[in-house]
């Protein structure tokens, strides 16, 4: 078995530090988060092995959060362990487990009992006759070895704190200075007649990468170099003069700035097409492109319009691999969830029904992708794309004996996705 990471969620700092120990004691790697809301965060990017719970926190408890990770296909599968000093015995252990949770550790565990907890959530290979073992580096638990270490953690994060607050302080003068600095020097060379410069659709669409871009790049301008400055800019003809003007160094600065353009174009453009696909799951059975869709294409269109985008919107079909059996009239339906995948009739079902191009749009989208252009004064264009390959978003599970189909078709459903592509 590979490394194992576990998320440990728990708004007590203590709790969180006493159960990781435990759980790398045994070769897991550990992840925290503070509340529940954090650790949903959390689950957004990364994919943990197992989850430990804490059921009492600040705004969200832990019941709200198993319900909310069990009923994402995302995150349906990872299993969770609630982890908590509330006492309810049979009863809580029968809420926990309605909800999803796979059972209850007790903060107060004992290290046979861990490494059974840890073997029910596959976090450690069972032994070949199912005989416990001891825990790696088994040494008797020593209060006061514990609560030096915390306090050692809590001073260091004492430091921290007040370290943080000078280093605000000194962002705060440097930004000031910054500030003033670009000020004075553009002020110096502005010109009364010059033009001024081009709306481009990345400042109308990205306001704030824009205002962080114009910081960085302000102590950039008055950090540069004298060889950058000297490739970028003329000859300097006054031969008593040993350092380039001012004037130059704003043109080697906006030289440097036009060759970083098109990176920084690429890079908003997959930030828009990241948020795009984060909505563009359909149902099996259903039309991709339907009047629904038909309504975000259309605001798309007329934003990417307004910021003055000129190019190319790709979307793209891509097919789940649902388990399939056939019903008594010979048709294809979704398995029900308790059945074993290795008994499912067809998976390819969905992906031959969107090879046909009627089960693709709607006749209200068929309409308005046909159009020539999409919107009056626009050259933007709208290209429906075949999908080459199938490559899953989300991996699917190994199938063998145990694999259900409810667990099956979870993933097969974040893989059935429009896919938006921006091409300049």
């Amino acid at each position: 078995m590979g490394a194992r990471r576990a998320l440990v969620v728990d708004d007590s700092r203590s709790a969180r530090l006493v159960l990781k120990r435990q759980l790398i004691k045994h070769g897991i790697a550990v992840d925290e988060a503070a509340s529940a809301e954090e650790a949903l965060e959390y689950l957004l990017h990364d994919k943990p092995h197992a989850i430990f719970m804490d059921h009492m926190m600040p705004g969200m408890d832990g019941f709200e959060a198993v319900r909310i990770i069990k009923a994402n296909p995302a995150t349906a599968l990872i299993p969770i362990m609630m982890y908590t000093s509330k006492e309810g015995g049979e009863l809580y252990l029968g809420q926990a487990r309605a909800l999803g949770a796979v059972g209850v550790l007790p903060k107060e565990v004992q290290s046979v009992d861990l490494v059974a907890k840890l073997r029910s959530l596959h976090l450690l290979e069972p032994t070949p006759d199912n005989t416990p073992l001891p825990a790696p580096d088994a040494q008797p638990f020593s209060p006061a070895k514990e609560i030096a270490a915390l306090a050692r953690e809590a001073a260091d994060d004492h430091m921290v704190e007040l370290l943080q607050t000078h280093l605000e302080a000194q962002s705060r003068r440097l930004h000031t200075s910054i500030q003033s600095a670009m000020t004075s020097l553009l002020e110096e060379l502005r010109e009364p007649e010059a033009p001024a410069p081009p709306r481009r659709w990345p400042a109308v669409m990205g306001g704030m990468i824009l205002g962080a871009a114009l910081v960085l790049g302000g102590h950039k301008l008055l950090l540069i170099d004298d060889a950058d400055a000297e490739a970028a800019s003329p000859p300097i003809t006054d031969e008593t003069s040993t350092a380039p003007a001012p004037s130059q160094l704003l043109l080697a600065a906006l030289a440097q700035q036009r060759s970083r353009g098109a990176q920084e174009q690429a890079s908003l453009l997959k930030a828009v097409e990241w948020s795009l696909n984060r909505e563009g799951l359909f149902a099996p059975g259903a039309t991709p492109f339907d009047d629904q869709r038909l309504n975000a294409i259309n605001e798309l269109v007329q934003m990417l319009h307004q910021g003055g985008f000129q190019g190319s919107i790709h979307l793209t079909a891509h097919a789940g691999s649902f388990c399939m059996i056939e019903d008594e009239q010979g048709n294809l339906v979704l398995a029900p969830d308790a059945l074993p995948v290795a008994a499912c009739a067809s998976f390819g079902s969905e992906a031959a029904r969107l090879q046909r191009s009627g089960q693709l749009k709607s006749a209200a989208f068929a309409s308005f992708a046909s159009r020539d252009p999409l919107i009056e004064g626009s050259p933007i264009r709208l290209v429906i794309d075949e999908p080459q390959g199938n490559t899953p978003r989300t991996d699917y599970p190994i199938i063998d004996s145990y694999l259900l189909a409810g667990d099956w078709n979870a993933v097969a459903r974040q893989n059935q996705r429009v896919e938006v592509r921006l091409r300049p």
